[in-house]
């Protein structure tokens, strides 16, 4: 796997689940869909304790509030423009963001198309803008890819109103780790109603640019994300590289 596929795999964007989810690697798998954890692999390999020691430490030490919510519920509807095709893809997720504590959050995609299940994602994020652990699995395998996990933290900036930048080194359950660290970068940009992305979210949204930057200094990945002000965690609206780009509406939101 090269160092630009994995900092994408690391990417909190639907795109990489469809990109990354066809790499097999035997070990337990997780659940099917994101609404259910029936022996709670969910709860338990994505949570603060199953971090890295330097990773918990780090985080720990940032002194992090926990997100205002317990649980969101959200449907979106992807667009996926491939370089060389005539026709985009066009997707459904269901997504499950839950309160993973030290302002973490758990998310788990259910990504289909026409109906039928393509694969499942799973994410332990820093509000919704960074994946610290990642893994995801297609519908019909028996066995999963390793977990794409931060093994030590170099910089770690929550900023405020939407500001982030982390880097980190990488790399994946059983691997050896990255020698370059990636970076993930953010920058935010205007202000706005979050009704305006769905009636369903209730105050403000902050729009939020991201770059993915590899060793060389070049943007890997630009994500646009929508800052949610009263639920202080932030959902990718678009994600662009050289070979794809993903437009993701919201069709309906629900917290708890």
């Amino acid at each position: 796997m090269s160092m630009a596929t994995t900092k994408k795999m690391l990417v909190a964007a639907g795109m990489v689940l469809l990109a990354g989810m066809r790499v097999g690697y035997a070990q337990e798998a997780p659940p099917p869909e994101p609404a259910q954890d029936p022996n709670g692999y969910f709860a338990q390999h994505f949570a603060f304790d199953a971090l890295n020691p330097d990773v918990k430490s780090a985080i720990a030490k940032a002194n992090l509030a926990p997100v205002p919510f317990n649980r969101i519920v959200l449907h979106t509807r992807e667009v996926v423009t491939t370089s060389g095709q005539a026709q985009p893809s066009t997707f459904t997720a269901s997504i499950v963001l839950e309160n993973a504590g030290h302002g973490l959050v758990r998310r788990a995609e259910a990504v289909q198309d026409n109906g039928n299940l393509m694969g499942t994602r799973l994410d332990l994020t820093y509000r919704g803008y960074f994946s610290f652990l990642t893994q995801s699995m297609a519908a019909r395998s028996n066995t999963s890819p390793p977990m794409q996990e931060s093994r030590k933290i170099l910089r770690f900036d929550t900023g405020s109103s939407g500001h982030f930048a982390m880097v980190y080194l990488y790399g994946a359950t059983g691997q050896a780790t990255f020698a370059d660290p990636g970076q993930y970068l953010c920058d935010s940009g205007k202000q706005y109603s979050a009704s305006q992305l769905n009636p369903g979210i209730e105050g403000a949204a902050l729009e939020v640019t991201c770059r993915t930057i590899d060793s060389n200094g070049i943007d890997v990945d630009k994500v646009t994300l929508a800052y949610l002000e009263k639920y202080d965690v932030a959902i990718a609206l678009r994600v662009h590289n050289d070979e794809h780009t993903m437009d993701s509406a919201i069709l309906d939101f629900n917290a708890q």
